[in-house]
């Protein structure tokens, strides 16, 4: 596979599970996501017509679309993070930058949003917000009028305010009604209100934390809180203390929020420390209907389950990343010894020929085409989904059994490609790569997936299934597309997989 077709395909394919994602979810019909839907279409469009007009260059083209698409959102993604964060500065750069990126009506309106909540005096950011409202109207009014009455700390407010106004609740929006519910002890609206809204919340995990933290869910908000890199340590203190005063541990709130320095911390950082000390949340359980109760130990047992899979570094997963970095020393190898493209050099260093392991035994073949790779596209893609699924498998079956899967999922699948070719039913290739493997991981993937959700039922989950049923749709198509591309290896691996899976599963 040369360059332009690697980078062309990665940009397609990724802009086309993400449509596949917003149509599946139906969050394309949530108000501003179908913009994202029409740009990442565009994206696949210019895929498709630089193919045939410009293919020397069609996938710089497509990678660079997808970029001028993701771009201004991500850094307004950023700037919605550093802002949670109590990094108002910080924020008010970031939307300042994504205006020149995009300088349209709503994010030029954004950008002063975070600029006037960047300012340091309750006041001011009062003052600044207020003099807003003569430039906006509809659903950006109301977003307006609530970022007032946070700055004022009016949570009783707010909550009159969003019981007398419809308005959709997008992203991070929801974190307005979840506060305010929190802080007035509505604990029942609470939990209905997060469950109603959390299809538009995509990966964001802050409102979940938050609502659980009123709810008193201490392990569950101890479980998420790592997993929050965007959240400064005293952030992530406050919302602890919140949590353990719901679940009645007053004592022990006291002290997590004590240890700090007032002198070390922000303005807004001593104020919200200071009104949680003087005015602590009740306890929760009294507040919570049995129905809602029940509902919430799911979404706590969820969350405390899916944690470990947000900081899955080296340390979580050793063997993701020692394979990756076999990998990459055996291409080091192949560059040291020629060509990591000539087929003569991939072959005295071990690729698959199927007619040597049938008439001339050399099984040892089946193990070192694993760790080969044609050329740095092939090595590039393997790896990235290696690092993505590996973690995934590696946390949820543990390294050894993840060992297992891919190790004897990735020898089924070359041995499965040497039975075929001496059974006749296909040509022999010269094969090397991950790919097989990485397929079985797939595979236990997809199984767990599954499980899930026919546990469970939620909406999460089944988010969670038709993302790889797309992936797997995806690479399927890519597989029978590019006559590069083993589509036996990978549906053997595949089938490996889920079976490897189901096995160490039930263990």
């Amino acid at each position: 596979m040369d360059l332009q077709t690697f980078l062309a395909l990665s940009a397609a394919s990724f802009a086309a599970v993400v449509i596949g994602q917003m149509v599946i979810t139906e969050s394309h019909r949530v108000p501003g996501t179908g913009r994202m839907f029409v740009l990442l279409s565009l994206v696949i469009l210019v895929a498709v017509a630089g193919y045939w007009l410009l293919p020397e260059v069609y996938g710089y083209l497509t990678v660079l679309a997808l970029a001028l698409v993701y771009a201004p959102g991500l850094l307004m993604l950023k700037a919605q993070r550093e802002t949670i964060a109590g990094r108002s500065i910080s924020a008010a750069r970031l939307s300042s930058l994504a205006v020149l990126l995009q300088p349209d009506r709503a994010t030029r309106y954004t950008a002063a949003l975070f600029s006037a909540v960047a300012l340091p005096t309750p006041h001011e950011r009062v003052e600044a917000l207020a003099a807003m409202r003569s430039t906006v109207a509809g659903p950006e009014s109301l977003m307006l009028e609530l970022q007032i009455l946070r700055q004022q700390g009016d949570w009783p407010g707010m909550v009159d305010f969003l019981r007398s106004h419809s308005m959709p609740l997008v992203g991070d929006a929801v974190l307005f009604p979840i506060r305010a519910l929190g802080e007035t002890g509505q604990l029942d609206a609470l939990v209905q209100t997060y469950a109603a809204h959390r299809t538009t919340l995509g990966r964001s995990r802050v409102p979940l934390m938050i609502m659980l933290a009123f709810c008193g869910k201490v392990d569950a908000v101890a479980a998420l809180l790592p997993t929050l890199s965007i959240l400064p340590p005293v952030v992530k203190a406050f919302w602890h203390a919140t949590a353990l005063q719901a679940a009645g541990r007053f004592d022990e709130a006291r002290h997590l929020l004590e240890t700090f320095d007032p002198a070390a911390l922000t303005d807004i950082q001593r104020e919200m420390i200071a009104g949680r000390l003087t005015r602590p949340v009740v306890e929760a359980a009294p507040l919570l209907s049995p129905a809602v109760a029940q509902q919430l130990d799911m979404m706590a047992m969820r969350a405390g389950r899916d944690a470990p899979l947000r900081q899955a570094d080296w340390r979580h997963t050793p063997l993701t990343y020692l394979l990756i970095l076999a990998n990459c020393m055996m291409f080091g190898v192949e560059v040291f010894s020629g060509d990591s493209q000539d087929t003569q050099t991939l072959y005295n260093l071990g690729a698959l020929w199927p007619p040597d392991v049938i008439h001339g035994h050399q099984w040892w073949r089946l193990v070192s085409a694993m760790f080969l790779h044609a050329g740095p596209e092939h090595l590039i893609s393997n790896m990235f989904a290696l690092w993505v699924l590996g973690r995934f498998v590696e946390i949820g079956l543990g390294t050894w059994r993840m060992a297992v899967v891919y190790g004897v999922g990735g020898l089924i699948s070359m041995a499965g490609v040497v039975g075929l070719t001496a059974a006749g039913l296909t040509e022999p290739n010269l094969l090397v790569g991950a790919s097989g493997a990485i397929f079985a991981l797939l595979g236990a993937i997809a199984l767990q997936r599954l499980t899930d959700f026919l546990a469970t039922r939620t909406v999460a989950d089944r988010r969670n299934l038709s993302m790889v049923g797309l992936v797997l749709v995806l690479q399927a198509g890519i597989d029978l597309a590019l006559p590069q591309i083993s589509f036996t290896a990978h549906l053997i691996g595949l089938l490996a997989g889920i079976a490897l899976g189901w096995v160490l599963k039930r263990r």
